[in-house]
Parts: structure tokens; sequence; C-alpha cells
């Protein structure tokens, strides 16, 4: 099993279950929520969707320039006749690596074959992924 319960978020941070976003780049770059929270609310992201403001993948990407990550974007499209690539299969492709990954309706990390997370979407289909550059 490679799920890992993991909640960045200590007891004076926001109340709020929809900051997926916000905890996956919290658990990938070992920052403060709080910091995270901070940065990405001011490129736009809001609690909730119908308030936020700007492209949700930018508020990532820009978040993580800001902090000095480097990372590339992967795609992993559907091909016809074959299963759609997962966490697991990612995990297993390259148990070093370090990602955010973007599923159905929520975003994730694996981290050197972990996937940190409050639920398990392992077996969630990836549609993309950031690799962060080490």
């Amino acid at each position: 099993m490679i799920f890992e319960f993991t909640q960045p978020k200590g007891k004076n941070d926001i109340k709020c279950n929809v900051d997926c976003m916000v905890r996956a780049v919290t658990n990938i770059t070992k920052e403060e929520y709080s910091k995270i929270h901070k940065i990405m609310y001011g490129y736009g992201w809001r609690a909730s969707r119908r308030s936020s403001k700007g492209k949700w993948e930018e508020q990532i990407t820009k978040t993580l320039d800001d902090l000095g990550f480097k990372h590339k974007r992967i795609s992993f499209p559907a091909i016809k006749g074959q299963n759609r690539m997962t966490g697991k299969e990612l995990s297993k492709l390259n148990p070093n690596g370090k990602y955010i990954i973007r599923v159905a309706k929520h975003v994730s990390v694996l981290d050197c074959g972990k996937l940190l997370d409050t639920w398990d979407c392992s077996d969630s289909c990836v549609y993309f992924a950031w690799e962060i550059i080490t």
C-alpha cells in the first residue's frame, strides 16, 4: 500500500475540506501550510471554487516557481485499449520521483513512492502531473 495519511494543517489553520491544492503543494515542498495558503491566495485560490480567481493550474505552478522549485508537466492521455495511468502505477515507474498529480476532481502528491494525502486516491486515473525536479 502506497497511501500514507498526511494532514499538513495545524489546529490554527483554516477549517476547510476543499483545499487539496494547498495541501499538495505543502506536502511536496515541506513548507508550512499557512505560508502556502497565503501565496496561493495571492494567486486567486479560494476555498470556494466559485469565488476562485484565475486558473488553478497556474496557481500551483506560480507557487512552485515562487518557492524556487523546478518542475515539468507530464500528461497521461487515454490510449484506446490500454489502462489509464494511476498513482500506484506511477509510483512503480519512478519510486524515487516527486510529483503533484491531478486525478478526477482532486490534486494529490506522490513523494518517493508514497501517496501523501487525507484519503487514498492511488487507484484513481492520473490525467497529468508536475514532476518536481531536484
